[in-house]
């Protein structure tokens, strides 16, 4: 009987191993597309072909797609207002918010070296003056995660608040853009990179909200807060009454606009300020 049973039990320990071991042969290995067949397949007709085409077609790409962007915006006047170094941003800070000491609004222009003429204006890098995009962009970042803090703070926070207030914030812009875009071509305003530049004015409202809401968070006084939003806003209407009374009352065309003209324009430009300084109040509320 005992030889029986280790007669019975020999087949089972060579057909299926110990318990918990896979049989041998049962079931084949996947082959693995290691480093060494990658690099075979790089060396080989078809790998190289692979690539060049690959190559080839990922230059035509960023060539469509260099020829289409170009079409819908103007790459050079969109990199002018993007030359600022750190003397500038400073300086541009400090006329936001003490505008009333600001002497000089005049733009620098740049002319041609062979008649003399103008060609355009230097770049805010050079011209205090200058719109630029920079500022407004990053102060509007900033407006955005510095509202997400302040209800944060006050446990009300909640993620869809930051796309909530950063869509806000574009409506407005853009509201204010477009509007006075229109009045400009109702009155037969006309000036070059016009829109560039009511987006750079437009933006510069983020600046002393910003510092409102800083001052807020910090000593969250009325009676302290209130007054520097007030003054704030104020400077900053200052600042764009002055710094678009090139684009309305261009020189070029001073001379030939009848007093009715320029009384139209003189009241398109502080509507303008005005709808500014009500917008500049109504980011401050959140």
């Amino acid at each position: 009987m005992q030889a029986a049973a280790a007669f019975n039990a020999t087949p089972v320990l060579q057909q299926g191993g110990f318990a918990g071991q896979p049989q041998q042969g049962s079931f084949a290995q996947p082959p693995v597309f290691g480093q060494q067949q990658f690099e075979d397949f790089q060396k080989s007709a078809a790998g190289q072909l692979g690539m060049q085409l690959g190559s080839v077609a990922l230059k035509e790409g960023q060539s469509i797609v260099n020829q289409n962007l170009g079409k819908i915006v103007n790459i050079p006047k969109l990199k002018y207002y993007f030359t600022v170094s750190n003397s500038y941003v400073l300086n541009k800070l400090r006329v936001l918010l003490f505008s009333f000491r600001q002497k000089s609004w005049t733009r620098l222009v740049v002319r041609s070296e062979h008649n003399g003429q103008m060609e355009g204006f230097k770049p805010p890098r050079e011209d205090l003056n200058a719109p630029d995009l920079y500022i407004p962009i990053m102060s509007f970042v900033t407006y955005v995660l510095m509202v997400g803090i302040i209800l944060n703070v006050r446990k009300k926070f909640e993620p869809e608040v930051l796309g909530m207030t950063s869509s806000t914030a574009l409506v407005i812009i853009a509201f204010e853009v477009l509007v006075f875009k229109l009045c400009c071509y109702l009155l037969n305003v006309l000036s070059d990179v016009l829109f560039l530049d009511l987006i750079a004015y437009c933006g510069y409202k983020f600046v002393p909200v910003l510092f409102a809401l800083v001052l807020n968070l910090l000593f969250p006084i009325p009676a302290l807060v209130y007054p520097v939003l007030a003054y704030l806003i104020i400077s900053y209407s200052f600042f764009t009454l002055r710094s678009m009374k090139y684009l309305v009352l261009p020189e070029s065309s001073t001379s030939t606009l009848v007093a009715s003209q320029r009384q139209q324009r003189i009241y398109l430009l502080f509507i303008f300020v005005g709808i500014q300084a009500l917008t500049s109040f109504s980011l401050f509320y959140i």
